[in-house]
């Protein structure tokens, strides 16, 4: 096994979900029920433990059950022997728990990304068919999300980055009560901006390199070598100098438009199937095949960066991919914990799981 499994979780007044208990399996988890009972609820709280924000993109005090004032996640992350106990609680009325807190074997709560390191995951959700056919927002913030769990010098980078555009976005709009000082303070915002925006280029590239490789050759397997899945990095610039330079070719512009518009924040990783453009080109099952082979690929990524292989997440995942597909997927998930949402019990033969029915928010264990 991986060295790092969730043991179990308690969850209480978390959206439809009253109150559940479960012990997982550090292998296949399978969670299933009727559309509409409450499986993807039960799933966002596992990511949760990770100090995540929610995948679906709810705010925090969209998660408290509508009838009570808080919810509280707690878990056991065993890694090498050694149990973490995490806990994930928000509250509509304590001060102290506005937004999401998160505690670790007891300490005091903080804010949930503090926590992040302490679970590795990877998750699937429909949401992230958007990877593929969404802006390059989307595809920034998957490569971005992955590397901030694996690389806590690009989170500050990052961080510090929009700050500096925040701020140039700021002057860009009062930029005429600067009139005789304009260049000088574009000047020491676009320093910081080139020497930021170059480290975090330079992990976006290493990272796409290996996710080309490794997502290219779970895709051919998945689609049984008919198709060819290829990545292409538009970046701004592939040198602190180069961006330094875009930067300042676009400052006329960007005092008309108001805020920036070059940078390592409008870069795109564009997604090819057999040569042509995916977002346009690939049906619905392709565009589900590429995610998962992304999200294979990332968690392929992170084992080697971390050495922890982290759980992977799928939920509805097998919706729309054929037999030949959801055979290679069910067969090539091992060696991880990995935590499978479904309508159909029938379609996950999966020797060895566990698995849990969700009804009305209730969640049963099944033999």
């Amino acid at each position: 096994m991986s060295g790092q499994y969730i043991t179990g979780i308690d969850i209480q007044n978390y959206r439809n979900i009253q109150q559940a208990k479960a012990q997982f399996s550090p292998g296949i988890n399978i969670i299933f029920g009727e559309n509409g009972q409450g499986k993807t609820n039960f799933l966002e709280a596992v990511w949760l433990l990770s100090g995540g924000k929610s995948f679906r993109g709810s705010k925090d005090r969209e998660m408290i059950n509508f009838e009570r004032d808080s919810f509280i996640i707690e878990g056991v992350v065993r890694r090498r022997e050694h149990d973490e106990k995490i806990r994930i609680a928000c509250s509509k009325t304590n001060p102290r728990f506005q937004g999401r807190m998160a505690s670790l074997s007891g300490s005091a709560f903080v804010s949930p990304s503090k926590i992040a390191g302490n679970f590795y995951r990877v998750i699937f959700s429909p949401v992230h068919l958007n990877i593929v056919s969404g802006s390059p927002a989307l595809r920034r913030k998957f490569a971005d999300a992955c590397l901030c769990q694996m690389y806590p010098s690009f989170v500050e980078n990052y961080r510090q980055y929009m700050h500096v555009i925040a701020q140039r976005n700021a002057f860009l709009k009062d930029v005429k009560k600067y009139s005789g000082r304009q260049d000088a303070i574009f000047d020491t915002f676009d320093s910081s901006l080139s020497k930021l925006g170059y480290s975090i280029y330079k992990m976006r590239k290493e990272f796409i390199r290996q996710l080309a490789e490794a997502a290219g050759q779970y895709y051919r397997n998945i689609s049984g070598g008919r198709e060819k899945l290829t990545f292409v990095y538009k970046y701004c610039a592939d040198s602190r100098r180069g961006i330094a330079e875009k930067l300042r070719r676009s400052r006329q512009r960007d005092m008309v438009l108001g805020h920036t518009g070059q940078g390592i924040h409008k870069e795109d990783i564009e997604i090819f199937l057999d040569g042509r453009p995916a977002k346009e080109y690939a049906s619905q099952g392709q565009q589900r095949s590429i995610v998962v082979a992304m999200k294979l690929a990332e968690s392929d990524i992170m084992q080697s960066v971390t050495g922890t292989a982290p759980a992977v997440l799928l939920d509805d995942v097998l919706s729309e991919l054929d037999g030949l597909r959801q055979d290679y997927l069910l067969n090539h998930i091992g060696g991880r914990q990995v935590f499978i949402t479904s309508c159909h019990l029938d379609r996950i033969a999966v020797s060895g799981s566990r698995k849990f029915l969700v009804d009305g928010g209730e969640v049963k264990q099944c033999m």
